[in-house]
């Protein structure tokens, strides 16, 4: 949907309440230890309000680099509501003729915490409903980042044991560090909570979803009824021996999950989650054949999915539904001809 005047207006809205919070603390000659607190408030604001460009750096594997900005991200933020503050400040002194700060108070730490993390909020929602990047969105953020001269950067590395139904939840025994033992220590009870499902059980759930769930499918929910899956990817076409994210395709995502089966849901219904089918703004958040579409793993709008809008057996697709391009077209979707073709395809891999 791109920048819409309702968007338009809760940035510039949200921008103008933190430009007067500022200078309204001043104003009130409020202690000057109130300056750190509005500047983390104003900071977390600011982060929220460049979500995109977090979710870019994300997916091109650079997220490092904005992690590494945050001291200057914070030190800019303070300056900004320091002048804020000292304006207010100085305008109260002009035209009371008195220049005494109060002593500080737990409401100078709460107040700016709190409007900083109502501003994110706000923030969040502004970014659901434009849905998409605007025009104006920078084009070279659309694209990867190449990887540092001198060198390639690794951050995975594939194993080379195969997936099978008993290695899909649980990454092989062997190739577990000394550091991942804990980790695994968690997934193992997690996994000792999500026993199997029994025919019944199946059978409901397809009766549920009014569709037959593929044979492969239906053989790992016997194995584990979803939850955490082992390290899992699948290498770019073009990509035989990928080193870095930005190679391959993580179907399942940040959460490394598998949805439980009698919580499948259609991607139609995930839309609903946040927006509806009968306002003329929401429509073009509804995928096409979206109702036929059953979702197996989600990770924000990353999703991967059976689709049934085809006779025979349902293929597999991966997508982020929430990216677009600079002409508004939906993020291309990878397909799989079948779920059987797209559990070939996985490999297990480790941070390298």
């Amino acid at each position: 949907m791109g920048v819409s005047k309702l968007s338009g207006a809760l940035r510039i809205g949200l921008c103008i309440c933190l430009v007067v919070f500022a200078f309204a603390a001043g104003f009130a000659q409020r202690s000057p230890w109130i300056l750190p607190f509005m500047g983390t408030g104003f900071t977390a604001a600011y982060l929220f309000g460049q979500i995109r460009l977090w979710r870019v750096a994300r997916n091109s594997g650079e997220l490092k680099r904005y992690w590494l900005q945050l001291p200057a991200d914070f030190a800019v933020q303070l300056i900004l509501v320091s002048a804020l503050y000292l304006i207010g400040f100085g305008l109260h002194a002009l035209t009371s003729g008195e220049a005494d700060a109060t002593p500080f108070a737990p409401g100078d730490a709460i107040w700016p915490l709190a409007v900083g993390a109502a501003a994110s909020i706000m923030w969040l929602y502004v970014d659901r409903i434009e849905g998409k990047p605007a025009r104006w969105y920078p084009e070279w953020l659309a694209g990867k980042d190449e990887a540092p001269e001198g060198g390639s950067r690794d951050d995975l590395r594939l194993l080379p044991e195969p997936v099978t139904l008993q290695s899909f939840f649980t990454a092989p025994a062997d190739t577990v560090s000394a550091t991942e033992h804990e980790a695994v220590a968690w997934a193992d009870a997690y996994s000792a909570l999500t026993e199997g499902l029994s025919e019944d059980d199946i059978t409901r759930a397809e009766a549920r979803l009014g569709r037959a769930l593929p044979d492969l499918l239906i053989a790992l929910y016997r194995e584990q009824n979803g939850g955490s899956v082992a390290g899992l990817c699948i290498p770019l076409p073009d990509q035989r021996a990928p080193t870095r994210c930005d190679q391959v395709i993580l179907p399942f995502g940040g959460y490394d999950d598998l949805v439980p089966a009698e919580s499948l849901r259609t991607v139609w219904d995930t839309v609903t989650d946040y927006a509806d089918p009968a306002s003329p703004d929401d429509v073009s958040q509804f995928p096409d054949g979206a109702k036929a579409m059953i979702v197996l793993a989600q990770w924000y709008r990353e999703t991967l999915f059976l689709d049934y809008n085809q006779p025979g057996a349902p293929r597999v697709g991966y997508t982020d539904f929430d990216r677009y391009d600079m002409d508004g077209n939906r993020d291309t979707v990878t397909w799989w001809k079948d779920f059987e073709t797209f559990f070939a395809a996985l490999r297990h891999y480790e941070p390298a």
